[in-house]
């Protein structure tokens, strides 16, 4: 009836509508029943056999490593632009451009001023005592979390004895741990 290449594309016309609805697999199944030369596609997704899957299951339990999630990180925003020698003498040197806390106001405002009470470490190591120049998987880039950094320098038995500390776990709710006007840092 149709013979020749204008027959296959009158087959083609016709079964055209039927294509636009299979899946790859199946029109290039049609195709091939009409034109030589249409490869061959796997399935992607065959169905699988129940056994295999829980023979599968099982294996990925014995063998899958789950890894922990990676650590939020908190970057110094110098480091992370690679602008190192905005606190370094240069770009190549470990050498800090100013010491203590001089280097940190230099950019951040000098919350210290006119405060009657500075936290030792502020006044003395300057920033580094408590917080890391570069990044830090803590809030507020903190060498620890906090309790933790507090008790680093604090004896925890005698502040947990303190009767105001009781049930208490957060110092910074109630202390600034830079600079206040109140006695012991009070906010």
């Amino acid at each position: 009836m149709f013979k020749g290449l204008p027959g296959v594309l009158v087959l083609m016309l016709f079964f055209s509508p039927l294509l636009t609805g299979c899946s790859k697999e199946a029109s290039d199944k049609l195709l091939r029943t009409f034109i030589d030369g249409v490869p061959v596609h796997e399935e992607k997704n065959p169905a699988p056999d129940k056994k295999d899957e829980k023979a599968k299951s099982k294996n990925e339990i014995k063998n899958k490593t789950v890894l922990p999630p990676a650590p939020v990180q908190f970057f110094h925003l110098p480091f992370l632009k690679d602008e190192c020698d905005s606190c370094h003498d240069s770009k190549f040197s470990q050498k800090l451009a100013l010491k203590g806390k001089e280097l940190c106001f230099g950019c951040h405002d000098d919350f210290t001023k006119n405060k009657k009470a500075v936290h030792y470490p502020v006044s003395e190591e300057g920033c580094i005592g408590c917080h890391d120049p570069h990044k830090s998987p803590n809030k507020f880039m903190l060498k620890e979390p906090a309790p933790k950094l507090c008790f680093t320098c604090h004896d925890e038995k005698a502040i947990r004895a303190t009767p105001a500390h009781e049930g208490q776990n957060i110092c910074t709710e109630c202390h600034n741990p830079h600079a206040s006007n109140e006695e012991k840092l009070l906010k």
